[in-house]
């Protein structure tokens, strides 16, 4: 999950730099590095009768986009951060790029753009006004940027985006240099060295020059709504993930099953988890256990991709099967006996 290596590392920084009084040009400079996604808001608004309702007051969803210049600017990845209403929890939920979903209407196609060839009877297909084709999860962004893909989100989930982050894959590149963290495939790694940093572990960005350029390209690689395009709010949000209990964030990804489809009734109980705002279970408690959790979640993913593979295998002889339900108290999460006792 690249975008949520991207997040704490951004929220790292920026809980580091008002610590340690940043002066006004540096204030001023890095403000003005962060770019605000005004199109996005204003085609969502034209939708706004279709978009799902927030069930609990003062719990926030943000959905992060990174977006992937290699592949023709389309989302290299996507995670639903979701805060608790009393902020004493936050659940990360991973949306694989493959993942099959109906986009629905949103903003116009820039020119020289198309949509993937549909393949049939994709999730949420034919829901809702203006359904659209059945296509991969990444090729909405580039079909119509941070918009599409919320409002492709949103169709799936049914739980309402209420603020934006789209971060640049060559941003993050210089992000992971800043804090001296492995290559960009070394999400693991690099995760567990920047919950130490935020947790006060080590001090690669105690330093001041170390300081500057980090969070100089961290904010040159943001472009955010609104209401999360400027350093106070996102000083605000990188505090709501600081001041976490030490078991308070978990990470989870959509369960997908073969071609791409969500995998049920997992998927649903997760979604409903999130959108009642009650605790998810996860493999992955980062900060409360930087090690073992994170070989956990890394296990878990790897057993993901082949329940990929064998339910395709499997397809035209009805196989199939799931694991875990997404929700806590309801399973026991696959790793569980792996993770370490507090």
């Amino acid at each position: 999950m690249r975008a949520v290596l991207r997040w704490t590392a951004i929220g790292a920084g920026l809980v580091l730099v008002v610590a340690a009084g940043v002066g006004w040009a540096a204030y001023r400079k890095f403000s003005g590095n962060i770019r605000t996604d005004r199109a996005a808001e204003q085609v969502l608004s034209r939708y706004a009768a279709e978009r799902p309702r927030s069930l609990v007051p003062g719990a926030r969803n943000i959905l992060v986009m990174g977006a992937d210049g290699t592949t023709g600017g389309g989302a290299d990845s996507a995670v639903l951060l979701h805060l608790s209403a009393d902020r004493q929890r936050a659940a990360a939920i991973g949306v694989p790029r493959e993942l099959r979903v109906s986009v629905p209407d949103c903003a116009p196609r820039p020119a020289g753009t198309r949509r993937e060839a549909p393949v049939g009877g994709g999730v949420g297909a034919g829901a809702g006004p203006g359904a659209g084709a059945d296509e991969t999860f990444g090729a909405a962004f580039r079909g119509g940027g941070a918009a599409c893909t919320i409002r492709a989100f949103e169709r799936l989930s049914g739980i309402r985006v209420d603020h934006h982050l789209v971060v640049d894959m060559d941003g993050f590149q210089r992000i992971s240099a800043a804090v001296g963290g492995p290559p960009a495939d070394r999400s693991a790694a690099l995760l567990r060295a920047l919950a130490a940093e935020a947790r006060g572990g080590p001090r690669t960005l105690a330093h001041p020059k170390k300081l500057y350029g980090f969070l100089d390209s961290a904010t040159s690689s943001i472009t955010a709504d609104p209401g999360l395009s400027s350093l106070p709010a996102l000083y605000e949000l990188a505090g709501n993930l600081r001041e976490l209990p030490q078991d308070g964030l978990v990470v989870r990804s959509v369960p997908v099953g073969g071609r791409g489809a969500v995998r049920e009734p997992d998927a649903g109980r997760l979604f409903t988890a999130v959108r009642e705002d009650r605790p998810v279970q996860g493999a992955a408690e980062i900060l409360k256990h930087p090690e073992g959790p994170l070989r956990c979640a890394e296990k878990e993913e790897q057993e993901d991709q082949e329940d990929q593979q064998e339910l395709g295998e499997s397809a035209g002889r009805g196989g199939g099967g799931s694991r875990g339900d997404g929700t806590a108290g309801a399973g026991t999460p696959r790793c569980a006996s792996e993770a370490p006792q507090s």
